[in-house]
């Protein structure tokens, strides 16, 4: 009786190599391919099954490998696809075995031809990169390709200073004396109406130039939908091929118009409009600027979530000057470089045209003239020989506290030396806080500074 033997076959170091590349995402080489054809020429047995996939694979584009899914971002869901093609042919033990063949892998893949692997996160020794340049879409106020809002009451000017700045980056002027970086705008209306048209008309009767770069969505923009943050950087595209200028800022009036009916006081659907703004920030390199409303209580800062705050790379509150017609600018976060100085800005009456009733249809714009503000916070109102240096201790102790921030002796005492400067601060601070702790407005336990409510 004759006993039949059948070959086993055994994988070559050159399928090996290839089927270990193909696993972690990284490209094999045609000439191990060719080896592996040679060594398993019969198409009929599981590894030269194998050899003809591989051959297939190799031989597709870049595109066609990212549409299958073999090439992208997600390094986990990629390598996930590309496992499933080797199990489809030697099975799921098999190529575990192989992927965890320690003295197989040193063999074929020696020390001296392996790079490890490295992080792509961006590292940095120590101080370097103290020197980078900061860059401005408006030097001093707005961060380049940053997170930034103005916030502040009804009825406060806000958008009305949103569409100033939007003007100024469309048309390239200074603002307020400070540098823009000229681009194009994209300005979300949340709110719709006319309002915003007549303050972009009544800006460009003021200066004498067209805001033709200055772009608006007229209609609410949901950045917590990938679908709409998708449009916008369409929208975006677009403004830069029609007007041959980057989109340098995208506006977005309001946050509640804008929110998508979710709820602003939860964090995850804070986060998620934040990750939105973040992508269209990134993929557009604008600064994305939202304009937002202030909370019940004006003094603990803007409504909704704190991670929203938290998030932010520069914030603004914008107030009326008492009665008038001015509004009022502080900056209440500034991540990366010095807060510029609270100052009031006029706003003007500009006729647009006459009704058919013969009426005129005006609009407000504001005047980049900075002034020292006028107004004297409510709190202070009846306080006798007040000065200026008392409102910047009661503004130090005020904004501290609205933002759950320490206020201690000791940290007011720093804020005000950056502002008023050291010596004078050294001298007069007890005086200043004394003269406020006895007028009933500041409580001091401690170390500690409180703030008084005063009806």
């Amino acid at each position: 009786m004759t006993v039949q033997l059948t070959a086993v076959e055994t994988a070559s170091d050159a399928l090996f190599a290839c089927s270990y590349l193909w696993a972690h995402g990284r490209p094999y080489t045609r000439s191990d391919l060719d080896k592996a054809i040679h060594q398993h020429k019969d198409p009929t047995t599981r590894y030269g099954k194998l050899v003809a996939k591989l051959t297939q694979l190799h031989s597709m584009t870049y595109e066609e490998l990212c549409e299958a899914g073999y090439l992208g971002s997600d390094a986990g869901e990629v390598n996930t696809l590309r496992r499933a093609v080797l199990v489809e042919e030697i099975g799921e033990d098999e190529l575990k075995a192989w992927l965890t063949d320690a003295q197989r892998v040193q063999r074929v893949f020696p020390a001296e031809d392996i790079q490890p692997r490295r992080t792509r996160l961006p590292l940095s020794r120590g101080s370097e990169g103290f020197d980078a340049r900061q860059d401005f879409v408006i030097k001093h106020f707005l961060p380049a390709q940053s997170l930034c809002s103005i916030y502040g009451p009804s009825g406060s000017y806000k958008s009305f200073l949103a569409v100033s700045w939007a003007c100024h980056i469309a048309t390239g002027m200074v603002w307020a004396g400070k540098k823009v970086a000229p681009g194009a705008v994209l300005y979300v209306v949340g709110e719709g109406g006319v309002g915003v048209p007549r303050r972009v008309k009544a800006w460009e009767m003021m200066h004498g130039q067209q805001a033709d770069n200055l772009y608006l969505v007229n209609r609410p923009v949901f950045p917590v939908r990938s679908s709409e943050v998708n449009e916008v950087l369409l929208a975006a595209r677009q403004v830069e091929a029609e007007c041959g200028l980057p989109v340098r800022m995208v506006v977005i009036d309001t946050l509640a118009r804008c929110f998508g009916g979710n709820d602003e006081n939860d964090a995850r659907d804070m986060g998620a409009f934040i990750e939105g703004c973040d992508v269209i920030k990134q993929k557009t390199g604008a600064t994305v600027l939202v304009v937002h409303h202030s909370g019940k209580d004006e003094a603990k800062g803007a409504r909704g979530s704190s991670s929203f705050r938290a998030a932010l790379d520069a914030e603004f509150n914008v107030k009326r000057e008492g009665e008038g017609g001015a509004l009022i600018l502080s900056c209440t976060k500034m991540k990366d470089a010095e807060e510029p100085e609270r100052r009031a800005y006029d706003l003007q009456t500009t006729e647009l045209y006459r009704d058919e009733d013969d009426e005129p249809v005006c609009s407000l714009i504001v005047r980049d003239v900075p002034r020292e503000p006028k107004e004297v916070e409510p709190e202070l109102a009846n306080v006798s020989r007040l000065t200026e240096n008392h409102q910047a201790l009661w503004q130090a102790v005020r904004s501290r506290t609205a933002q759950g921030d320490p206020c201690t002796i000791a940290i007011v005492k720093d804020d005000l030396r950056a502002t008023l400067g050291t010596d004078k601060v050294r001298k007069l601070f007890s005086r200043w806080l004394e003269k406020l702790e006895g007028e009933g407005l500041l409580r001091i336990e401690g170390d500690r500074i409180f703030p008084m409510t005063v009806d």
